[in-house]
């Protein structure tokens, strides 16, 4: 688990930046620790807005820091602090203070007093750099996490991001492009083109489609969303009112539905009278579903693969591939080029982000590795 999660829980915003690099992690640390956001050209000028006002009403203004380093940001200690660093892998800061102000006032706060400070009137927020292997490169996270100790003080703090937000936004995107283009962008695998579990089970099958997403969230919490797939749990996590019978997927972790077997059946409709098998599945890594049936007259069979690989330690990448293969062969090119691609397009495209949004929402709730299970 990330320091920020230990030291930043159940915050009220959350953003993340992650990129691939060409880069062994030690380079990759080195390059993204003592990275200075200010050298972006346009972001020194942006800083210096914040004194516009002031000279506008022909007062000198205050002296402000223009970095966006960790080093230069926490040097004096008082409003940005460096909160914890793991040297080579992870570093933390963090600030209490009204942000809302022009001259922000920050509260005295010692990092280790950060986590349960809660004393009205004030917002937290946390910042990490975070860097960890990769295939043959090195993946760094910028994570971003905001809340406050009250509502009105979250309301004003709200209120202050809805205006330097987008602002706020570009700086860290533009980081992280900088710091891709220093170390070298990775090419990812080509997931259409790459072998997956279950490819055998039809492996002449001329109709196929793969998509894949991003997780913000570490596999053991993706793979038991994917173990509450089908009717017979909590839904498909897609268009319910095409694939549910409009009863909403159950969008929380229930006790009971933790583990699938070989040759289970998942239910494919609501009325349970059409199943996929579970063809294939190894814990934590992948599970193929499919089924055998008739269509347009003649048999139909299909495989449906969902594919998990950790990035780093806290996030995952989910691939689903369907293949089809039909007999007569006009059924089975009108299927594989009309009737399903669309479908299942936009069916899976529903899926793997509803999957990511409820995932990572319980990957930030996260208390030391422990989920809060509630019944169905």
């Amino acid at each position: 688990m990330r320091a920020i999660q230990q030291y930043l829980p159940n915050p009220r915003h959350v953003e993340t930046h992650r990129i691939f690099v060409n880069a062994e992690p030690a380079k990759a640390w080195e390059v993204a620790r003592h990275f200075d956001a200010a050298r972006i050209p346009w972001v020194k000028a942006l800083f210096e807005l914040r004194t516009l006002p002031d000279r506008l009403k022909g007062r000198q203004p205050k002296e402000e820091k223009t970095s966006v380093g960790v080093d230069q940001v926490t040097s004096d200690g008082k409003g940005f602090k460096l909160l914890r660093e793991i040297p080579g892998k992870e570093v933390l800061i963090g600030s209490v203070g009204q942000f809302w102000h022009l001259n922000i006032p920050f509260a005295p706060v010692e990092p280790e007093d950060f986590r349960d400070f809660n004393a009205p009137g004030w917002g937290k927020l946390a910042w990490a750099i975070s860097v960890e292997p990769y295939h043959h490169g090195s993946t760094i996270s910028l994570e971003l996490r905001t809340t406050a100790t009250d509502q009105d003080s979250w309301q004003k703090l709200n209120n202050y991001f809805r205006l330097i937000g987008p602002f706020s936004h570009l700086i860290r995107e533009s980081a992280m492009s900088h710091l891709e283009a220093e170390l070298g962008k990775m090419k990812h695998p080509d997931d259409d083109a790459r072998l997956l579990p279950g490819d055998d089970i039809i492996p002449d099958s001329r109709y196929i489609q793969t998509h894949a997403i991003n997780i913000e969230a570490p596999v053991s919490l993706v793979w038991r969303y994917l173990m509450q797939l089908g009717c017979d749990r909590a839904g498909w996590y897609s268009i319910d009112l095409l694939d549910h019978g409009g009863e909403p997927s159950i969008d929380h972790l229930v006790p009971g539905w933790e583990m699938r077997n070989a040759g289970d059946r998942l239910s494919a409709t609501p009325a349970l009278d059409s199943f996929f098998e579970v063809y294939e599945i190894e814990h934590e890594r992948f599970m193929v579903i499919g089924g055998e049936g008739e269509r347009l007259g003649g048999p139909f069979n299909t495989s449906w693969a969902f594919v998990l690989e950790p990035i780093g330690d806290d996030a995952t990448r989910l691939i689903s591939r369907a293949r089809m293969k039909a007999a007569p062969q006009w059924a089975e090119w009108l299927m594989g080029n009309v009737l399903y691609p669309p479908v299942h397009g936009l069916m899976s495209g529903v899926q793997l982000k509803q999957i990511k949004r409820i995932a990572e929402r319980d990957a930030v709730c996260r208390v030391e590795h422990e989920l809060v299970l509630q019944p169905a």
